[in-house]
């Protein structure tokens, strides 16, 4: 994994979260600093996955506790990392204040929490097809797909909220999210790598608790297809 920092500067661009602290990446106090961490629910236990150490993850860390800190935070709590690989940072205060990093380029390894000595990342998806099951962590920024089946992202404002469609919709990534659920709206979150992941739950019951759905995998986002990057 590569980090180019920037020098920070406020974020008025898409952002969303699902709830819990299982959808986004974290800074987490790890021998002596702060570290890139994400969590890892299975089996109803929580792990807490670091990032592999090195210079580039330190690098990484200093600019978002920097920026936490610059929002009145203490350095660390939660950030994301959209489809583009942007590092945006929210405050820790709460409000709508974000900053922008930097950006991330190539892939980021954690530790595998399971078994000693093994490590993971999440632009791998050798291996899936579309509507398996999301054997990793579930992290990513927040799409929708409406009743019409398009997509769109829903982007909260001081005023209210409004849907951003892109200008071309990916009827691809529409018939995979199809396949998973033929009927109504529905959301899904890309993670970092463009990798498009949804839920579903089990045994295709459409009804109960939401702690009985599962993570799928659906595919990738087709950039040419899909919205813009914002600066």
């Amino acid at each position: 994994m590569k980090f180019k920092r920037i020098v920070m500067r406020g974020w008025k661009g898409r952002y969303a979260r699902i709830p819990g602290d299982a959808s986004v990446l974290h800074l987490k106090w790890v021998d002596g600093r702060y570290r890139t961490s994400i969590y890892w629910s299975r089996d109803d236990e929580i792990a807490t996955c670091v990032a592999t150490d090195s210079a580039e993850e330190m690098a990484l860390a200093e600019a978002v506790s920097e920026a936490k800190r610059t929002m009145g935070g203490n350095g660390g709590g939660s950030f994301q990392i959209n489809e583009f690989r942007q590092v945006i940072v929210p405050s820790s205060q709460g409000g709508m204040k974000r900053l922008l990093v930097g950006e991330i380029s190539g892939e980021m390894g954690f530790d595998y929490p399971w078994e000693e000595g093994y490590m993971f990342d999440l632009s791998d998806v050798d291996g899936y097809d579309s509507g398996d099951i999301w054997e990793r962590p579930y992290i990513g920024m927040r799409f929708n797909l409406s009743k019409g089946s398009k997509i769109y992202f829903w982007q909260e404002g001081r005023e209210g909220g409004q849907s951003l469609y892109p200008e071309r919709q990916d009827e691809e990534l529409i018939r995979k999210l199809r396949a998973i659920r033929s009927w109504g709206a529905m959301r899904f979150i890309v993670n970092p790598w463009g990798i498009v992941l949804t839920k579903r739950p089990q045994q295709d019951a459409w009804k109960g608790d939401d702690s009985a759905w599962v993570p799928v995998y659906v595919g990738r986002i087709n950039p040419g297809n899909w919205f813009k990057k914002e600066e």
